[in-house]
């Protein structure tokens, strides 16, 4: 008779404990490699530091306390340090990121068919250690300069509104399009009808600083050094995209559309400086931007303020009396024709240059811009999106309050 021991029932329970012993070896050995090393040891600082200012985010009283004071002092060291450069050089990072995904799409390709040469294996393994610092030094430099102010508190002077009527909404867009009708006349103009005016944009770019830095005492936010605004390269697809300026967090710049119509700049130099100092809602910097340009002695910056907001509160009167109230809605004063003619993002030739040039679709262009704006709105709670650039009206209709109803 046979009888059965412990080895001839299991035979492979001894094997199973040999394996995971040297697994468990192998993984204590890569674990001790890990803690070592000094690069993973940054990696993880790095993700641990975005993982605590994220959570930091959510908390109004410290974005308001790091916009106000820290934000300030990466403005004048970093910002300092990128505005020493003519051109953009958020725009050259964001063409050298393309070019890097670009390589780490192509890199893992070739991976796979070369996996066995132990140089190129060596090489993708530095690339791809490299890749994974700059993306988190990237979205660490994009939580602070963005993210945290995205979380800081409304304006004060939104909590004080009331509710507006229509009538007094009425009253608001009638006295905007007064005011562009009767500064428009008074411009030199040449037989196309556009406006005689090119300034210089270093020394308009000077008055716009200036114009923000005067409303320090009601926004101290906005007190201390601005770089200078800087002309994007790419300004067609720009244009596509239907953008006049862009702040880029992680360069600490204010940019813009060369290409825009000339009416536009004093206004877009304003509002990106807005971002520029921690005011990320739309809204909010097309408020300031609109205040600051009617703080000017130059009243081609006080028409450009007026023509920045005009459209928001034309649009929020239409959406309310054109059904409502047709009759009354045809009834209101018109834009003029010289308005009209102003009251524009580029000039026909300009597009027609934007459209000869292109790479890309401008439709297709507009829908991902618009696509990509939204999206981003929403992941920082601005459930309205590319609409909240008209809230401006709100601010407006309080800002007149008391002095034209």
């Amino acid at each position: 008779m046979h009888i059965m021991d412990r080895t001839d029932r299991c035979p492979g329970k001894e094997y199973d404990k040999n394996v995971n012993k040297d697994l468990n070896k192998k993984l204590k050995r890569i674990g001790g490699r890990i803690l070592r090393s000094p690069y993973w040891i940054s990696a993880g600082a790095l993700l641990l530091l975005i993982l605590v200012f994220n959570l930091l985010a959510m908390w109004k009283g410290f974005c308001d306390f790091y916009t106000s004071h820290i934000t300030p002092v990466i403005l004048n060291t970093y910002g300092r340090l990128t505005g020493l450069f003519p051109f953009s050089v958020g725009e050259i990072l964001i063409v050298l990121g393309l070019l890097l995904i670009a390589a780490v799409l192509i890199l893992g390709i070739l991976l796979i068919f070369l996996r066995k040469k132990a140089g190129f294996r060596r090489f993708c393994r530095v690339f791809y250690k490299t890749f994974l610092m700059i993306l988190l030094s990237v979205a660490l430099i994009m939580t602070l300069n963005c993210s945290i102010p995205y979380g800081c508190s409304d304006m004060e002077v939104k909590g004080q509104a009331r509710a507006y009527t229509v009538g007094e909404l009425e009253i608001l867009r009638n006295y905007l399009v007064e005011k562009c009708n009767a500064m428009a006349a008074e411009f030199p103009r040449d037989d196309k009808g556009r406006l005689i005016y090119d300034p210089d944009l270093s020394d308009l770019n000077g008055e716009c600083r200036r114009l923000m830095q005067s409303m320090e005492d009601e926004y101290p936010r906005l007190a201390g050094y601005y770089p200078d605004m800087k002309p994007v390269f790419f300004s067609s697809v720009m244009s596509q995209s239907r953008l006049m300026g862009i702040f880029f967090p992680f360069s600490m710049e204010a940019n813009y559309n060369t290409k825009m119509y000339i009416t536009n700049h004093a206004f877009v130099f304003c509002h990106e400086y807005a971002h520029l100092k921690g005011y990320m809602q739309e809204d909010e910097a097309n408020y300031l931007a609109f205040r600051a340009c009617l703080r000017s002695e130059d009243p081609y910056v006080v028409y450009s303020g007026y023509l920045g907001v005009l459209n928001y509160v034309q649009n929020a009167y239409y959406d309310n009396m054109k059904v409502a109230d047709p009759e009354r809605y045809k009834a209101q004063p018109s834009f003029s024709e010289h308005v009209k003619t102003d009251d524009i993002f580029l000039t026909k030739e300009a597009w027609e240059e934007v459209e000869e040039n292109s790479i890309f679709n401008t439709d297709t262009m507009g829908k991902i811009h618009d696509d990509f704006t939204n999206g981003y709105m929403h992941y920082y709670g601005i459930e309205d999106g590319i609409a909240s650039y008209g809230r401006v009206t709100d601010l407006l209709l309080q800002y007149y309050d008391g002095t034209l109803y």
